[in-house]
């Protein structure tokens, strides 16, 4: 199907409160054999469903102004008719073979108001709307003038022809559309020669004498300018030289500008024993005479063109030369300024680490709220440089399903004010146990959420590392899991700032290559950073961890009475086992896209590497659900199709 589309901009906003522009569809009329046919509101409703539009694929470039253009309409495969927001077509390729013209009606006529179309056409007319490429105007004694071409300049339209318009009495089919409570006129009629009229001469002043001049091919004086010209242009309007009504209408035009223009001999002499001592004049002659220079100049490059461009490409090295060496300055100066900050920020992080850690340590030791039971701080070669808290409490809640684990992190989460009641953070605690996925946390309260979650499901077996700068040791952090003597309940691990240290580089790698000694490793890990902006190298490192906003979960402020009254939780990891999905199926993969489609109006490309992902959560949670939170985690890892192209999502 073919229609007559209005495509414009417009904009929308994303989830993140940014807006973006896009281009809309606007139906208005349907192509058949030749006609157009108009729609009206029924009409839309019934051929173009729910919303009477049309989707418009995200690649598709947004036009700087609304315009009007044939379109192919294809029918979608997956329109369904319970969903408002799903559209039964969506747009096609453009139609460039279907020509269109836009049809203005004026009051005057050319039999008595050719003038005044004259200067309609060259002063400019004012038109209430955006007119299409190609106008027809339709004078008030049906003359059809045109098709021409319309600039817009300073709130009016002018005519782009500077020349003679052709104007044809003939009838043509015209289609009235209703835009914006503005009647527009559209017709398909090609205008034929067979009917050509006249022709209307829109050329300005100096066009006209131009062209004049031109036919007076034995006259090469301008200064005959005078009563000789316009007596010799007349004789030539008077001989048979003269073909057709739209050069002699021209040569009329010149003989009435001349003669307007034209000085008698008196005032010509005057003028001459004038004119050298004006200013104007000595203007003129120094002008000529640096003209005279430059032809000069001109003559003599050309005789020595060799040298001339032999003294080019010596110019043109320097340039090269010069430029490099400013590229260089600045490049030195930006890296001078980088390494200045750089400098002092890792001199303010020792210094503020430094600060802290003493504090941090011991608020570890009280949150563990085991003064009487063991609690073991273990100690390897150089664990000065390094802070490590290990907990093993006897007083943890055994729990006997991940319902009972769901229930009490939900519990848990209210102390703060916060809540899992969908179980989506469960499940993804429940899924990253599974896969053996680390979990990145942010925000001011990523640290203290981790502690919540691991005293919730692993409160016998935690380890916490606070890194300093340049000391973190991976080979230390594994020696820590040879303490623990209970492998069939869940260990955990948080990890505070790391891309303030070395594991910036090589922790993403330690988790990707999978280099934990099995028996030994943690079942979860998570990931904690203060500030999202100073981790985004970090981040992009590890594109396919889940990437959880603290402050959605911990909004009361936090003290060491909240985290006294944590309840503890140790779950077993064969309550974990019976949710284990086996199936590495796809189709999710394919509904996830879909959804985001429907539900977010973005062309999204879902990597391989988040079917495992998608298949356990959807194990726990509904698929609604999932997708919602997944769109939301995950982001990161979804790539969003731009003209053509894929293009990762950025982080906010």
């Amino acid at each position: 199907m073919i229609a007559l589309l209005k495509i414009y901009k417009r904009n929308i906003t994303q989830k993140d409160g940014n807006t973006s522009e896009i281009a809309g569809a606007q139906p208005y009329a349907i192509y058949n054999d030749g006609n157009l046919q108009e729609l009206d509101e029924s009409d839309l409703l019934s051929i173009f469903p729910n919303s009477g539009k049309i989707f418009v694929p995200e690649h598709y470039q947004p036009p700087q102004k609304e315009v009007f253009r044939f379109h192919e309409l294809i029918e979608s495969n997956t329109f369904d008719v319970s969903r408002p927001t799903s559209c039964k077509y969506f747009l096609g390729k453009e139609v460039f073979n279907l020509k269109f013209f836009e049809v203005i009606d004026l009051d005057e006529t050319i039999a008595n108001d050719r003038h005044q179309i004259v200067d309609l056409l060259n002063k400019g007319i004012s038109i209430p709307f955006v007119v299409s490429n190609h106008v027809i105007f339709r004078t008030a004694d049906d003359y059809l003038v045109g098709p021409l071409q319309m600039e817009f300049i300073n709130g009016i339209y002018r005519c782009k022809e500077q020349d003679f318009i052709q104007y044809y009495q003939q009838e043509v089919v015209i289609t009235a559309i209703l835009d914006k409570n503005q009647e527009r006129l559209f017709c398909m009629n090609q205008l034929d020669s067979e009917n050509l009229v006249g022709w209307i001469d829109v050329a300005n002043e100096q066009r006209v004498i131009s062209d004049a001049l031109k036919q007076l091919k034995d006259n090469a004086d301008l200064a005959e300018l005078s009563r000789k010209m316009i007596a010799r242009l007349k004789e030539w309007y008077d001989s048979d030289k003269a073909k057709g009504p739209h050069l002699q209408e021209r040569l009329q035009r010149a003989i009435h500008i001349m003669q307007g223009h034209t000085l008698n001999q008196e005032e010509i002499t005057l003028f001459t024993e004038l004119v050298l001592e004006l200013d104007v004049t000595k203007t003129i002659i120094e002008q000529r005479v640096q003209q005279g220079f430059e032809d000069k100049y001109e003559n003599f490059l050309k005789e020595n063109a060799k040298l001339v461009k032999e003294n080019n490409v010596r110019k043109q090295e320097l340039d090269n030369i010069k430029s490099a060496y400013i590229n260089e300055f600045k490049a030195l100066e930006t890296i001078k300024y980088q390494y200045s900050e750089i400098k002092n920020t890792m001199h303010d992080k020792i210094e503020h680490l430094k600060s802290n850690f003493a504090s941090v340590y011991a608020e570890q030791m009280a949150l563990s709220n085991l003064p009487t039971q063991p609690i073991a701080a273990i100690s390897v070669p150089n664990s000065a440089q390094l802070g490590f808290a290990q907990f093993q409490s006897i007083l943890g809640k055994s729990l006997s399903s991940v319902s009972d684990f769901s229930n009490l992190l939900n519990g848990n989460l209210s102390i703060f004010k916060g809540n899992d009641e969908k179980g989506t953070l469960a499940a993804t605690i429940l899924s990253a146990i599974i896969l053996r996925e680390p979990i990145i946390i942010f925000g001011a309260s990523s640290f203290e959420l981790a502690k919540c979650i691991a005293k919730t499901i692993a409160c016998e077996q935690m380890v916490t590392v606070i890194p300093e700068i340049e000391t973190f040791s991976l080979n230390q952090l594994n020696q820590q899991y040879t303490q623990f003597t209970r492998n069939e309940a869940v260990k955990a691990l948080v990890i505070h700032n790391p891309h303030t240290t070395a594991a910036l580089y090589s922790l993403p790698v330690y988790f990707k290559q999978n280099k934990w000694v099995d028996e030994v490793m943690p079942d979860l890990t998570f990931i904690t950073i203060d500030s999202l902006d100073e981790a985004l190298p970090f981040i992009e490192k590890m594109p396919y961890a889940p990437l959880i906003n603290s402050m959605d979960y911990m909004s009361r402020f936090m003290n060491r009475r909240n985290f006294r009254a944590l309840q503890s939780g140790q779950l077993m990891l064969e309550q974990i086992e019976g949710s284990v999905v086996e199936e590495d199926s796809k189709s999710i993969r394919r509904e996830f896209r879909e959804w985001i489609e429907d539900y977010k109006d973005r062309d999204v490309e879902i990597p391989y590497q988040l079917v495992e992902w998608l298949n356990q959560l959807s194990s726990f949670v509904s698929d609604d659900e999932i997708f919602e939170w997944c769109y939301t985690v995950f982001k990161n890892a979804i790539n969003i199709r731009q003209n053509d192209e894929v293009v990762g999502v950025e982080v906010k």
